[in-house]
């Protein structure tokens, strides 16, 4: 396994919707669920064929992947069509539906929810010049909150620098301050002028939860737990700055340095801003359905945020685009966490509002190079919609 591939893969899982368009943007360099499970996933189970055959998907890739354990979730709309927990956590425990997982990507949307909702309250313009906040940022009077959300910035990330490899896996439980990671976008030059082309960065996320902090006065954590998590009755969800991980938590594994180790309490702050949240299946169902439906934003923020708005910019079309945090491809909406063991993937398709969630954890040979999450995700989604499978 090279950790460079796999410093590379993270740097574009978030937006791997986007690399099935022919982009990368890298290129600049199973116990069924039982006690203990929350409301949404408890009691009576779904017991019919689709439940069994989602399960015996999951068994099966499980085995074919080497993984420790997974947890997921499948609906259509509100029905709750599957749910289960596979493998142990720790090993030799097993593991339960209910337990936390870094949320990963699905954090990122959040972060643009947020900036819609300031700029409609006119505390910021997504349009202004982040010099207004971060007047000694390169390029700051280029830049606008809008092009970070969206990654059209040009900003170099982070993550694919040499030198963030080294500091985080010399010791990946000491974390990161956010002046460190934007010290290391900037190591590098800019991809391209602001809002000239797109290339995911995560380190447009750390700008831009600084700008939404420095904006109102108030830790990113408290905005996304006001405006966010709260209103949707997100309970098992917060925003986090240290390892901690409550019970119970689903223990995540991996191979990347060259052992199998447990990650779990490796430091989230590595992807500040951009992923640094603990999580349930059940709660990161319940916000991708928002998203979807708009929630906690106006009709017209809403329209706003799905729409294609960066069609054009290198090869993203109106069909498959990445924008405000959000991978679209056709009817679906895409996303693929990816970081210290735990593999996630989300499935939603908005015309029959089939919505496939799942986390899994690495085995002693899993591949760490690729999201091991994505192809139970995606053949429970083409099962489901066989009509209109996701193309990614």
């Amino acid at each position: 396994m090279s950790v460079s591939n796999q410093w590379q893969r993270w740097t574009c899982a978030a937006a791997a919707a986007v690399l099935a368009f022919g982009l990368s943007s890298c290129d600049a360099a199973f116990t069924a669920t039982g006690a203990g499970v929350p409301k949404e996933l408890s009691a009576s189970q779904p017991a019919g064929p689709q439940a069994q055959q989602i399960a015996d998907i999951v068994a099966r890739r499980m085995k074919e992947q080497d993984l420790t354990s997974a947890v997921y979730g499948v609906w259509r709309g509100g029905e709750l069509i599957a749910s289960g927990a596979v493998g142990g956590s720790p090993v030799g425990v097993p593991a339960t539906a209910d337990m936390q997982v870094r949320i990963g990507q699905p954090m990122e949307p959040m972060l643009s929810t947020v900036l819609l909702q300031l700029d409609g309250e006119g505390v910021l313009d997504q349009d202004e010049p982040i010099a207004k906040w971060l007047p000694d940022f390169p390029r700051a009077g280029q830049i606008t909150p809008r092009m970070l959300a969206s990654s059209t910035s040009g900003i170099s990330d982070y993550v694919t620098n040499p030198n963030f490899e080294k500091q985080f896996y010399a010791d990946p439980i000491a974390g990161f301050t956010s002046e460190q990671l934007l010290a290391l976008a900037n190591e590098r030059p800019p991809l391209f002028e602001p809002g000239k082309s797109f290339a995911y960065a995560h380190s447009d996320l750390v700008v831009l939860g600084e700008v939404l902090e420095k904006a109102t006065g108030k830790p990113l954590g408290e905005l996304l737990q006001t405006r966010v998590l709260d209103p949707l009755g997100m309970r098992a969800s917060k925003v986090v700055l240290t390892p901690q991980l409550n019970e119970p938590f689903l223990h995540g594994y991996t191979n990347e340095r060259g052992v199998f180790e447990d990650s779990s309490f490796w430091n989230p702050t590595a992807f500040r801003h951009s992923g640094n949240m603990n999580t349930t299946v059940a709660d990161v169902a319940t916000w991708v359905r928002a998203l979807a439906d708009g929630k906690v934003l106006s009709k017209e923020q809403h329209q706003a945020m799905m729409a294609p708005s960066t069609a054009g910019l290198g090869s993203l079309t109106k069909d498959k685009f990445f924008a405000y945090g959000v991978a679209h491809a056709g009817d679906w909406i895409f996303m693929n966490p990816a970081y210290g063991g735990y593999h996630g993937v989300v499935y939603y398709d908005t015309v029959s509002k089939t919505l496939v969630v799942a986390y899994v954890t690495l085995g002693p040979t899993s591949d760490a190079n690729v999201d091991n999450a994505l192809p139970l995700g995606k053949e429970i989604a083409t099962m489901l919609v066989p009509d209109r499978p996701p193309q990614v």
